[in-house]
């Protein structure tokens, strides 16, 4: 046992790091852009040439993939906790409520007061699943995160065939609402990120609402708490865990990543020919990622199980792993330094930036996290938000905290 705990260890860290920064790659389009073109290249910008590539990397080899990663690490996260817990002595029910209580309050802040596109409260909401299914074996826990996936999916199906049976006049008036917004609406929008905080404060305020409600129910709980389930399942299993060999790590990674990227690639092709129209890409044409999504990032850590457990490539994962060990406080810090750039009471860049160029942002973002995160841990041993965030869930004020 003594011998796979420092080998899981940094397989969970340099996973956290890895999908952290990975995120942003996805985030930066909510960030610098009107919130339509995150789902429909043709909403807002130039969709040809070198914007319309890093469109479709960010599609196939980024969008959802890392959501997944964060969401099966969440629910993995559950059982080490309370089994930590449960070993101590300590009340897992309280201790664990409390953890998620301070969650949601960093997620509501972060939410209201910076951006709406926060995912932590999403996560808080959904964390009683992979929390009821704790001591549950592990194969079980994995059939019930495929039945919520599953569920999520046939929602689409079924929304899609309910909007194709109403009146066109009904499907572009929501169309313009949620797919493909007037030129009016995208400037009110753009308007309003260029604006000072209190005034995009109305704007942020309702998006987040609507994320954390409407979004959450018919799709972030099913997506979510799917992900967690299999997350739990995977750790309990030995994958998350670092348990497997080096070659089931690889056989894992071939398989999983050339099916899942097979079945994204072809929802990018479908969405094409569909010439990204709505409903068709928002439900049945997205489909293809929301599955694949889930294999691809199955892979992907397959590849870093296997490149840690069968190899000696160490390039970069130091840094990985001391983003992952600050996970949270990374996570927020994107969107300090994001805002920054794009938001009125910053650089103003929101809607000014062609796509390409929101690249480099990114990239900008990654060095400072890694440089920041690697002089940080010289002298700490827990992320500053991770710090304030343990202090909350141990203190005793509910139950008896350690």
């Amino acid at each position: 046992m003594n011998e796979t705990q420092p080998a899981r260890i940094e397989l969970l860290d340099v996973i956290r790091g890895v999908a952290v920064l990975g995120i942003l790659l996805m985030n930066i389009r909510m960030f610098s852009e009107p919130s339509a073109a995150y789902f429909n290249p043709n909403a807002y910008g130039n969709f040809t040439g070198i914007d319309k590539i890093w469109w479709t990397f960010q599609y196939v080899f980024a969008d959802q993939k890392f959501m997944a990663i964060f969401s099966m690490l969440f629910g993995a996260s559950t059982a080490i906790i309370c089994d930590g817990l449960m070993r101590r002595g300590e009340p897992v029910f309280a201790t664990y409520a409390k953890r998620i209580i301070g969650l949601l309050l960093i997620g509501l802040a972060h939410a209201y007061l910076l951006w709406s596109g926060d995912i932590l409260v999403s996560y808080a909401l959904a964390s009683f699943i992979p929390f009821l299914f704790r001591n549950v074996r592990w194969y079980l826990t994995a059939l019930a995160g495929l039945g919520l996936l599953a569920f999520g999916a046939l929602s689409s199906v079924g929304a899609y065939y309910y909007f194709i049976e109403l009146p066109a006049e009904a499907i572009n008036e929501i169309s313009q609402q949620m797919w493909q917004p007037t030129e009016t609406a995208l400037l009110a929008e753009v308007n309003a990120h260029q604006g000072t905080w209190l005034e995009h404060f109305a704007y942020r305020m309702h998006h987040a609402w609507e994320f954390q409600t409407d979004i959450f129910l018919s799709w972030g709980i099913w997506r979510v708490g799917g992900m967690m389930l299999l997350g739990l399942a995977l750790y309990r299993q030995g994958f998350l865990a670092g348990k497997w060999t080096g070659k089931a790590y690889a056989v894992t990674a071939l398989i999983f990543v050339t099916l899942g990227l097979g079945l994204v690639v072809n929802g990018f092709l479908a969405n094409e020919a569909a010439m990204w129209q709505f409903p068709y890409s928002f439900f049945l044409g997205n489909i293809w990622n929301y599955a694949g999504s889930a294999v691809t990032a199955i892979g992907y850590i397959a590849i870093i199980g296997w490149l840690l457990n069968s190899t000696n490539f160490r390039f970069g994962f130091t840094a990985f792993a001391n983003v992952g060990r600050a996970a949270l406080s990374n996570y927020l810090f994107q969107t300090i330094f994001c805002i920054t750039i794009f938001y009125g009471f910053g650089l103003g860049l929101y809607g000014e930036l062609v796509r390409a160029q929101a690249a480099f942002i990114v990239f900008a973002a990654w060095a400072t996290q890694i440089t920041l995160t690697s002089l940080w841990f010289r002298h700490k041993s827990k992320g500053p938000i991770e710090s304030i965030w343990h202090r909350f869930t141990y203190a005793r004020w509910f139950g008896s905290g350690a």
